[in-house]
């Protein structure tokens, strides 16, 4: 009896545990080739648009979404900072440092767990990314 007991409080803690998680994660960019969508953006912005700074909105599998946000220089690097949904928008805080990159345009990929429809990238010091086509 007390090892259902142990199985039924351990089962209860992983779900608590589970809905702790920051509403986010950082795809590793070796795993690019896993979501065509956002594969053919990232190329866009080599190929096509290094100087681009912004971010992009795409749907990925499972009905999620990940936002792609890039630099426009080889001189600055991004990390993810925070994700934040609110009733009517999700805003990305991203972490801007300097750092030289072999990448054309650097870039993060951070997934959303959770989208609202409206969406804004800022930096720490509150300067807001554009939206990229």
């Amino acid at each position: 009896m007390n090892l259902k007991k142990a199985l039924v409080g351990i089962f209860i803690l992983m779900l608590i545990l589970s809905g702790c998680g920051k509403g986010y994660w950082v795809m590793k960019k070796a795993k690019l080739d896993e979501e065509t969508g956002v594969r053919a953006y990232v190329n866009y912005l080599q190929n096509e648009k290094p100087d681009r700074r912004g971010f992009k909105v795409i749907d990925i599998s499972e009905g999620l979404k990940m936002v792609v946000v890039s630099t426009g220089t080889t001189k600055r690097e991004l990390e993810a900072v925070s994700v934040e949904y609110l009733e009517n928008q999700t805003v990305v805080t991203v972490k801007e440092f300097d750092a030289e990159s072999d990448e054309l345009n650097p870039y993060i990929l951070i997934g959303l767990k959770k989208p609202v429809s409206k969406f804004k990238v800022v930096n720490e010091d509150g300067e807001e990314y554009e939206i990229g086509f």
